[in-house]
């Protein structure tokens, strides 16, 4: 199921952790199942990661998988409705079940272009558009240009891996943080870089991005991912800008009972 899994792997995504699969569910869902569709001899064709969310009974299809055949994942989504029941509301594409720590570099959303049989199969069971995420992807290799002064004050952090970046003011308050998450296979995450209101558009976020460039390079990373949301054009601006070159859209689906 692993190998599935990877399969659909998007450019700079790690390989698949067996917890994507087994790993305890995060605080508010319940009902969780990982149902397979095999054929007669017992190959595995495809899988999908289910589960009910407790606070609206919403029924969530967090995965889904099947080497990109319509007729697999039409196959998956109808057993997935089946399992979830009579919910007040469906939404495909929402991810991992598992926390955060354990599941780091899982993003929300199906790749609109990279997995379009199983994009049409949703919108063909009744799935629209709920919310969309532009994937970015910059490999690290050659070397990352040296970033200018002043550098930033690095912190490890260790669940989940990764480092915190901070650039200060001359008394010391935080003028930009970025957090980045690590993994062994050298792709690692860009989950979160802010610049403080007021000092934005002078060059700061451009500065602390080429500084996650060089220390991800410098510890292992052969790659960097980044995500934002499909409207912020400024965002996806300061990452383009750096080198990051925009893979495809991830849209959570959502259907109405």
């Amino acid at each position: 199921m692993l190998a599935l899994i990877a399969a659909d792997r998007l450019p700079g995504q790690p390989a698949p952790d067996p917890l994507l699969v087994s790993g305890p569910a995060r605080n508010g869902l319940a009902e969780t199942a990982t149902l397979v569709l095999t054929d007669g001899a017992g190959q595995i064709h495809g899988a999908v990661h289910v589960a009910l969310r407790s606070h609206d009974h919403a029924g969530l299809i967090g995965w889904l998988h099947a080497q990109e055949n319509f007729e697999a994942v039409a196959v998956l989504i109808a057993a997935a409705r089946a399992r979830l029941g009579p919910v007040r509301m469906l939404y495909g594409g929402t991810g991992p079940t598992q926390p955060p720590e354990v599941a780091t570099h899982a993003l929300p959303g199906i790749a609109e272009h990279h997995h379009a049989a199983t994009t049409r199969a949703l919108r063909a069971a009744g799935f629209t558009p709920a919310t969309s995420r532009l994937y970015l992807h910059h490999p690290l290799t050659p070397t990352p240009a040296q970033s200018h002064f002043p550098l930033a004050e690095v912190r490890p952090l260790t669940d989940p891996p990764g480092v915190q970046l901070t650039l200060l003011e001359t008394d010391g308050s935080p003028l930009a943080t970025a957090v980045l998450h690590s993994s062994d296979d050298g792709h690692w995450l860009l989950r979160y870089l802010a610049v403080r209101a007021g000092y934005r558009h002078r060059g700061i976020g451009s500065n602390l991005l080429a500084q996650c460039l060089q220390i991800a390079h410098l510890r292992g990373a052969t790659s960097l991912i980044a995500h934002t949301d499909e409207d912020d054009h400024a965002s996806a601006r300061l990452l383009t800008h750096a080198g990051f070159a925009a893979v495809d859209t991830l849209t959570i689906h959502h259907r109405r009972p």
